[in-house]
């Protein structure tokens, strides 16, 4: 009897595929939490923790023990490797921009090409080239954004909320088309595409959203009366601080060159986002003057206001208006960690649903309403408003929704640019329109403007949505060829069914 038990024990359990309802607990579980974490204010990133733990639950139940799980997790992350590398890049190079002037420089020049007719459009303008040189729209609302809109309320007759709108718009601008930014590389990094490629095929439906609504801006410019001064106190402060911290030259846009060359002879994006950091920080150094120990520290703590003092010693900090604090004060490697740590554990997550089969039921579940290219593009669509709607992340809906329909993609002979082009089309920006998450929060403090202002006046969104949609049921602008990858699947498919 003790010999049977023992057998018993050491013979592997039966695996299975999660039921519906166990497949289906796992994502409500995660719209959950993350509903909840937006509601109480909770930091997403041990709830990740939570999500994934009761991931492991259901692939214990289904038969898969911790070592297997642990191994695929091992092999997700392996695979995450790159993206992780890039975030921190990001970061680093972040921190030589502010240390070399080269940022505050834009902000400097690009709040003073501004009157009150124009000033939806420059506001637009403005934070498309922040987001797009920065790769973040979070901090492109939070810096010129929030400059833009303390303009705009200098001004009479200005309707702030079209300002609003402008800013966040333009700020998701570069978010979705920029490739520093941590969406668009883990858009293309969880559909397996080349990042630039995944730019080329993003600009169809970002350059001709931004494009109209530019004349939309323009439209609004020439029909709107608008009163009042540019300037008011505030804004004077920031540009006088500004001037007195950092030394304005040609020679500052060294770094940014350096990224648009990387872009177009489509060089090692990592290799280019430290490469522009370690130039940023030359230029601090030998022409702003400031301390070499400083221009180390910068790449990883971020840029600090006191930095200025090896150049200014006559500099008073703590006169430094809180605007110009919020557009410094920031970059960094550390300034990663929490995406780091968040884009490590939904691997996690991702990784132990993916080998119980829970993404694969899910998918069978979604597909029921896919009979076309259409109708995948749209269900893809739908599916990640949803989860960054309950869920209030945008890294979350990203990877889940690569993992869970690029296979359908591939069966379906669908190029899987157009999944990766799909999940920044709808998701990236997004969670700025929600109130209950962090992104919907910052935004309508930055932007003193309530969420549902800003959306009705963020043409952009909307247009790129439709646009999304339209190219998907009429095949315009869809890449109709499958990627090389998926041609190597198949060519192997096809010789392991001959054998």
């Amino acid at each position: 009897m003790s010999d049977k038990k023992e057998k018993e024990k050491k013979a592997p359990r039966e695996k299975r595929k999660p039921t519906k309802l166990e497949a289906i607990s796992a994502i409500i579980f995660l719209l959950i939490c993350f509903g909840l974490g937006a509601a109480y204010g909770l930091n997403y990133v041990p709830l990740m923790v939570v999500v994934g733990a009761y991931a492991a639950f259901i692939a214990k139940r289904c038969g898969y023990t911790w070592g297997e799980m642990e191994a695929a997790v091992g092999q997700r992350i392996g695979k995450s490797v790159p993206v992780i590398t890039i975030l921190l890049a990001i970061g680093f190079m972040l921190g030589g921009l502010m240390f070399s002037g080269t940022l505050p420089m834009l902000i400097y020049y690009g709040l003073q090409i501004v009157s009150p007719r124009w000033i939806a459009l420059c506001a637009f303008l403005l934070c498309c080239i922040f987001s797009t040189v920065t790769g973040t729209s979070n901090g492109s609302a939070s810096t010129a954004g929030l400059a833009m809109m303390g303009l705009a309320m200098a001004m009479d007759n200005v309707n702030l909320g079209l300002v609003a709108g402008a800013c966040y718009a333009g700020s998701q601008f570069g978010d979705k088309l920029s490739p520093l930014s941590d969406t668009t590389v883990l858009a293309s990094l969880t559909t397996d595409n080349d990042i630039f490629d995944h730019i080329a095929h993003m600009a169809k439906t970002v350059v001709p959203a931004a494009a109209i609504s530019i004349i939309i801006y323009i439209i609004i410019g020439l029909t709107t009366h608008t009163t009042g001064s540019v300037t008011n106190e505030t804004t004077t402060a920031l540009l006088s601080t500004l001037s007195e911290m950092f030394k304005f030259n040609v020679i500052l846009l060294i770094p940014v060159i350096f990224i648009l060359w990387g872009s177009l002879t489509k060089k090692p994006t990592t290799l280019i986002l430290f490469g522009s950091g370690f130039i940023s920080i030359l230029i601090g150094i030998f022409y702003q003057g400031f301390s070499p120990a400083d221009g180390i520290n910068v790449l990883y703590s971020g840029f600090s206001s006191d930095m200025v003092l090896a150049a200014h010693p006559n500099f008073n900090v703590e006169t430094m208006s809180e605007a110009a604090k919020t557009l410094l004060e920031r970059g960094g490697i550390s300034d990663m960690n929490k995406t780091f740590v968040a884009t490590w554990l939904c691997f996690y997550f991702a990784a132990i649903a993916e080998l119980c089969g829970c993404l694969d039921v899910l998918l069978d579940t979604l597909m029921g309403f896919v009979h076309s290219t259409g109708s995948l593009i749209l269900t893809t669509g739908i599916s990640v408003v949803v989860l960054i709607m309950v869920g209030g992340s945008s890294t979350v809906a990203l990877l889940l929704g690569g993992n869970m329909f690029k296979s359908k993609y591939e069966e379906m002979g669908v190029n899987t640019l157009n999944l990766s082009r799909t999940l920044e089309d709808f998701g990236t920006g997004c969670s700025g329109f929600f109130p209950w998450t962090s992104s919907g929060i910052l935004y309508a403090g930055v932007l003193f403007s309530s969420n549902l202002t800003f959306l009705k006046y963020s043409f952009f969104s909307w247009i790129v949505w439709i646009l999304a949609i339209f190219y998907a049921f009429t095949g315009i602008g869809m890449k109709t060829k499958p990627t090389a990858k998926q041609i190597e699947a198949q060519k192997l498919k096809e010789e392991t069914l001959q054998r």
